[in-house]
């Protein structure tokens, strides 16, 4: 079962600059993994692939102070500026690798790649302070801007948006959208007793949907509109359900989660680089 820490979202308060970092480990799985996925497709690197990532990490992290920013009550001022510094700091800084990135590979589409993922982070804040019914919309949201880095970073390399480019960016988003569903499932499950057939049906919904999704892609694939490697993404959240399906275990633990999706999103960038090079 979940922790009633992992079920409430409760956490303890972080000491020194330990609070900088965003606690949502997702977030980083999605940014690494979008970054790693498009320069192993791509096998290449660039000084501006390499400016690019700090200049996403950098507004990634702005989100924890700006979010306590907002949290922050009148009385206490100290803690307001100090928030507000570390966010105008990490804004700049995010700006400056960006032109640099924009700089080294002579497109200034890079530089507004960051803005760009801005109003998606924005809109994943205002809905995490709308309660936590908008939760999930919040996580499906903040994917899209997240995995922004993939076009990001193919523009670094010096390579023009194509189908390629298109497929990881989009696949990575199914990938994530469905790991986030299911964890949503899980914690719905435990936190309200759920039966454990109504949790078997979701699950079924789930990777039912993500089987059509697939099909349907090498489908389209033999009629030469795709290639056939647009169907790796979805592979192993289809696995992932059907294995938990056939186990008849309980309800997954968080951390138990945790590694799995570490493992899934693994799997993905290898298996997208194996068959880019097939």
């Amino acid at each position: 079962m979940y922790t009633a820490q992992a079920i409430r979202g409760a956490a303890a308060p972080r000491k020194g600059l330990w609070w900088l970092l965003p606690r949502e480990y997702g977030a980083w799985s999605m940014l690494i993994t979008g970054y790693v996925t498009a320069l192993a497709v791509a096998d290449d690197l660039t000084w501006a692939a390499v400016w690019l990532l700090p200049a996403m990490v950098l507004l990634l992290m702005a989100k924890e102070p700006l979010e306590r920013l907002l949290r922050v009550s009148g009385s206490e001022p100290g803690r307001a500026w100090n928030c507000l510094g570390v966010l105008l700091c990490e804004l700049l800084l995010s700006g400056a690798f960006g032109a640099a990135a924009a700089s080294e590979a002579r497109n200034a589409a890079i530089y507004l790649l960051p803005f760009l993922a801005a109003p998606f982070y924005a809109v994943a804040i205002l809905l995490g302070f709308w309660g936590e019914r908008w939760r999930t919309l919040r996580e499906l949201v903040a994917t899209w801007g997240l995995l922004l880095v993939v076009p990001g970073t193919w523009l670094a390399l010096g390579l023009r948006p194509d189908m390629a480019m298109w497929i990881i960016y989009l696949g990575l988003v199914l990938h994530f959208l469905y790991g986030v569903g299911f964890l949503r499932l899980q914690i719905v499950a435990a936190r309200t007793h759920m039966e454990a057939e109504e949790v078997r049906q979701g699950t079924i919904l789930m990777a039912g949907s993500a089987s059509l999704i697939t099909v349907g892609v090498v489908v389209v694939s033999l009629f030469g509109y795709l290639p056939i490697w647009a169907a790796v993404p979805l592979l192993p959240q289809m696995v992932r359900a059907y294995l938990w399906l056939g186990s008849g275990g309980p309800w997954l633990e968080m951390n138990r989660l945790g590694r799995q999706e570490v493992a899934l999103a693994t799997a993905v960038m290898v298996l997208f680089t194996l068959v880019a090079h097939a």
